[in-house]
């Protein structure tokens, strides 16, 4: 079942800014998709358009088989949840358990729900003796961890992430990337991840779409993408650092034949054991 689905997506803004042309994308329910573009590419304004923060100027939006409409738009976001790029856009009340609880107290639930679905996303996301703390006296990670804590009470099906490891020091890059990845895995969220991060992008992603102003450029797995080295320079991104390398060692030492590098540091060092294998 698909997850999110666009039908000839197309935005312009009120000042006549045509952001996005024509999209149609898809993702998969359970599944884990990275997208990449430059600055501008328009990937937050897609992301906007997944749980109706944004309508489209034409074509259509459908979550779960369900097109998003200005009718639905409640029932919509309690099955997306989107975390904004900047957690200070999202927190705001006087302290984390209260601004984890926002989502559940509109869905006009009892008191006990309310609880027991904080007192769940603070576990989850290890938020444990911070629940009267001021969300403005928190860390950066700590910040970031408390957004998804407000989106995972809202129990939804589906994260959109905007740029979750900005300003993160790589420690708490690591750390929010593992909480993710148990999202995925222990409760079967579906995960949406506009970032620039390429490095991080083969860690968790089943698949990459690749924005260029306003339009799609191609999309499917890691490793297909990967491979198209040029294509991703000529929009101001770039491989993996681990498959740059590798490019290098094949350009000027001829290391391998194929263009079918590794993409992280596991794939890197189980691909050098056996080259030292072979050479015995």
């Amino acid at each position: 079942m698909k997850a999110i689905e666009t039908i000839n997506l197309s935005h312009t803004y009120p000042d006549g800014t045509k952001a996005i042309g024509n999209i149609n994308f898809n993702v998969e329910k359970g599944k884990n998709i990275a997208i990449l573009g430059p600055n501008g590419a328009g990937k937050s304004t897609l992301l906007h358009h997944f749980n109706g923060l944004l309508m489209p100027t034409s074509g259509k939006v459908n979550v779960l088989g369900q097109e998003v409409t200005k009718q639905n738009l409640d029932e919509i976001r309690q099955k997306v949840g989107l975390v904004f790029q900047d957690p200070d856009d999202q927190l705001f009340a006087r302290s984390v358990a209260l601004d984890i609880a926002f989502g559940p107290t509109n869905l006009k639930l009892s008191k006990a729900e309310i609880a027991q679905r904080v007192n769940w996303a603070i576990e989850v996301t290890d938020l444990k003796g911070l629940e009267n703390k001021s969300p403005s006296n928190l860390s950066g990670g700590q910040k970031r961890r408390a957004s998804i804590a407000g989106v995972l009470a809202m129990k939804p099906e589906i994260i959109i992430l905007d740029e979750p490891m900005s300003n993160l020091d790589p420690k708490t890059s690591s750390k929010v990337l593992k909480l993710l990845m148990q999202l995925n895995k222990e409760l079967g969220l579906t995960l949406i991840i506009a970032t620039h991060d390429v490095d991080l992008v083969p860690l968790f992603a089943d698949e990459i779409c690749i924005l260029n102003k306003g339009q799609i450029l191609m999309q499917g797995p890691p490793q297909e993408i990967f491979s198209q080295a040029e294509l991703l320079r000529s929009v101001d991104l770039r491989l993996p650092r681990i498959t740059h390398l590798f490019e290098i060692l094949n350009k000027e030492d001829s290391l391998r034949g194929d263009k079918q590098y590794p993409l992280t540091i596991g794939e890197a060092r189980r691909e050098i054991l056996e080259m030292l294998e072979n050479k015995k």
